[in-house]
């Protein structure tokens, strides 16, 4: 699949057409909503919303660092 990872927009579509593909998904994630940098949340949501099996994964004790 051809898609410009410098264009936030396209790498959305490529993870949306990754996860229509899938029947589960496995999702590293902290709980907190999508930003510009990071579309976890939204898709979290796109895959449940297509009926996705979705297990998210935080483990105990793991935080967020701003780089």
């Amino acid at each position: 699949m051809d898609y410009d990872p410098a264009d936030a927009p396209a790498c959305v579509r490529a993870d949306e057409r990754m996860i229509r593909a899938c029947s589960r998904v496995l999702a590293v994630w902290d709980g907190s909503p999508s930003t510009a940098r990071d579309a976890t949340a939204h898709l979290v949501a796109y895959a449940r919303g297509l009926g996705r099996s979705v297990d998210v994964l935080w483990p105990v004790g793991a935080e967020r660092r701003t780089p």
